[in-house]
């Protein structure tokens, strides 16, 4: 063993001096790169100067930065600039599959930060009536991929992807102003993973955020799937847990009232709790406490899933599905499960039974609903083949929730899953049942006009990469009522009313929380900002929308009395059906018995001398019948109520001689 080394004095300074000198280099290294983008931008304003024609085209993005892989700039007649993302096959899939989005200018961000510091106007209720189109005003397509066959060589087919893809994003910028376009998927590659999924899926299934279902849901797609590729769409309600029963129910009746084909189902990783928060008056809001994270899945609204995509009726040469037995088989699941539960109802023994429930899942997989985990990598398989299967491909945008509905539905991990969205990269199937199997997708965010601070609350984009976050606090704040919610002081310097602004409810929250930063030990209000975007996408702040009239009408009050009156009224007949069915059943039975008691009497009475012997046994006979069917199911019973009191008695023999004694009498 080397003998160690004393540290001197004269070897620290060696080791400050080396630190130093490195500190020197980089610093001169940023400084003639500074100077090399200077005169750079230099060059290229010279150019756009003394060009006359006006068709340069700028090489500089203008401080509009994407996120993902290399890019070139790209401008349009309206001198919009975009960022084009290359081919490169080198990249490893995790590059080049990151969502890429344009990034805003910083005279926008300087703007949208000075109009965050002014004061607030809180809207009222009725501001969170959103319609789609509301919404979409001006519904924008998305890329559709170009026909292609198994004739074509690989580099003819993304040839031909690629092209259409240029000429997609070409007009997009050519119609709608930069400033205008929302946040939305610039990666050729992103899209092409949802291409596949729409191929190979027979029932597609879209997951959408109850909180905010018309932002999730693109019309584009819908009629997409619906009216050219002439599929099955199965509608999700996630996270129905944050929001009261009547929201809910107003969503499912909008959507069934704008989309008469879809099959909608609801759906939710946590049991709901009422006591948590009421989302139908903001007035009332409160902060909902974090929810644990949920080692073993308690989901609520599987069999409501499963019974929606029996509902669709698909019909498959070759592939069966026994939708019925699958529910039983989940029924039964989650019976054992509940009983298990309150067996296990001491919390010693919880670590026990969590590594015995987790033994028990792995070795009785086959007994479960889930088999089998496989991920598809598209550059090797260009079409799945789909032929014995029947294949449910989940689609939507990112962070709604589609990895944890199929957690949900197998019973366990099996596809990893994030609160940041974009974190599913490639689209992987899990085989439900041996012909059934769930295909999930990676996030994507359609095209639209949607304002930027609502797709981050939303969670259509990372918190961590948001530039300035204030302007989303502002929008947050202009329809929940943060200061009271969050019970934050205003400054004790100021005298009378204070009118509190996005930036001042950042600055409050941070002293509140203690954010502070590490040199002036200010507010550090860049932080504030960012915790309160995370604690609405975590649904602990909430901001839950609501279809039209919800607030300034009485329709889906209506609607839901009148489905519970019909519910009632359809019970009620069915007791009425059936009572009624079962005196009919009665009242045939004993004229039918009737009838042969007559023709027996007919004959007992012409050969009365013969049968002498039977006319003893035929009153028994006679009387076993009597009330046919209903009077045998009647005898039956009492036979049962005997054995029953049987039972009592002979447990009841051992409680006293008096108790004995009395039961005997009644005997």
């Amino acid at each position: 063993m080397p003998r160690p080394v004393a540290f001197s004095g004269a070897l620290k300074r060696k080791q400050l001096r080396d630190r130093r000198a490195r500190q020197t280099m980089e610093r001169e290294e940023r400084r003639q790169h500074a100077e090399t983008l200077d005169t750079f931008e230099a060059e290229i304003n010279d150019r756009k100067n003394n060009n006359n024609d006006g068709n340069l085209k700028s090489d500089s993005l203008e401080g509009r930065f994407v996120k993902g892989s290399s890019k070139e700039a790209k401008s349009n007649s309206h001198g919009n600039t975009r960022a084009t993302v290359r081919e490169n096959s080198n990249h490893a899939a995790g590059t080049r599959l990151r969502s890429v989005f344009m990034r805003r200018s910083q005279a926008d961000i300087a703007k949208s930060r000075l109009e965050s510091m002014q004061p607030l106007e809180f809207l009222p209720e009725s501001e969170l009536e959103v319609s789609f189109e509301s919404v979409y005003p001006k519904v924008i397509g998305f890329p559709k991929r170009p026909k292609w066959d198994y004739s074509m060589s690989r580099q003819e087919v993304e040839k031909n992807e690629t092209r259409m893809f240029e000429e997609w994003m070409d007009s997009i910028y050519e119609h709608y102003p930069t400033e205008e376009l929302s946040y939305f998927e610039h990666n050729l590659e992103v899209w092409r993973q949802l291409w596949r999924v729409l191929e190979i899926s027979d029932i597609i299934m879209i997951i959408v955020d109850i909180r905010h279902p018309v932002i999730h849901f693109p019309p584009s797609l819908y009629h997409y799937v619906v009216k050219e590729m002439k599929r099955k769409l199965v509608v999700v309600f996630n996270k129905v847990d944050l929001v009261a029963p009547n929201t809910l129910f107003a969503w499912k009746e909008y959507f069934k009232e704008q989309f008469p084909e879809l099959h909608i189902a609801s759906f939710s990783c946590y049991p709901p709790d009422a006591t948590l928060i009421n989302d139908t008056s903001t007035a009332a809001l409160q902060r909902v406490v974090k929810r644990p994270r949920r080692r073993f899945y308690n989901a609520v609204g599987v069999k409501d899933v499963l019974l929606a995509c029996k509902d669709v009726e698909l019909s498959k040469h070759g592939v069966q599905v026994e939708w019925d037995n699958l529910i039983k088989q989940y029924d039964a699941t989650k019976e054992a499960e509940l009983q298990e539960s309150d067996s296990e109802s001491d919390q010693e023994h919880a670590q026990e039974r969590n590594e015995g429930r987790k033994n028990l899942l792995e070795k009785e997989d086959d007994q479960r609903l889930a088999t089998t985990l496989q991920t598809v990598n598209i550059e090797e398989d260009e079409h799945v083949p789909h032929n014995d299967y029947v294949t449910i491909g989940l689609v939507g945008h990112p962070n709604v929730g589609k990895s944890s509905l199929i957690n949900s539905i197998i019973g366990r991990t099996v596809v990893s899953t994030s609160r940041t969205p974009g974190h599913t990269k490639h689209f992987q199937t899990i085989h439900l049942t041996h012909n059934v199997r769930l295909c999930d997708s990676p996030g994507l965010v359609f095209p639209s006009l949607l304002p930027k601070p609502l797709q981050i609350l939303s969670g259509m984009y990372p918190v961590a990469q948001v530039q300035e976050p204030y302007s989303v606090v502002q929008y947050l704040a202009m329809r929940v009522n943060l200061p009271r919610l969050l019970k934050l002081d205003p400054p004790p310097t100021y005298g009378g009313p204070f009118r509190w602004s996005a930036f001042n409810i950042c600055e409050a929250y941070g002293i509140q929380r203690g954010f502070t930063t590490a040199k002036t030990g200010q507010s550090d209000v860049y932080r504030a900002a960012n915790a309160l975007l995370q604690l609405t996408n975590d649904g602990r702040i909430l901001l839950s929308f609501k279809p039209p009239g919800f607030f300034t009408s009485t329709k889906y009050e209506q609607l839901r009395v009148a489905e519970a009156d019909d519910a009632s009224a359809s019970t009620d007949d069915s007791s009425k059906n059936a009572h009624g069915h079962e005196a009919i059943l009665k009242r045939t039975t004993q004229n039918a018995v009737r009838r042969e008691d007559a023709k027996d009497h007919e004959s007992e009475s012409s050969d009365e001398e013969e049968s002498s012997d039977d006319d003893e046994d035929a009153p028994v006979r006679m009387n076993t019948r009597v009330g046919g069917f209903f009077g045998l199911l009647q005898e039956g019973e009492e036979d049962d109520e005997d054995d029953d009191e049987d039972e009592d008695e002979d447990e009841g023999s051992h409680d006293g001689d008096s108790d004995h004694d009395n039961k005997s009498a009644r005997a």
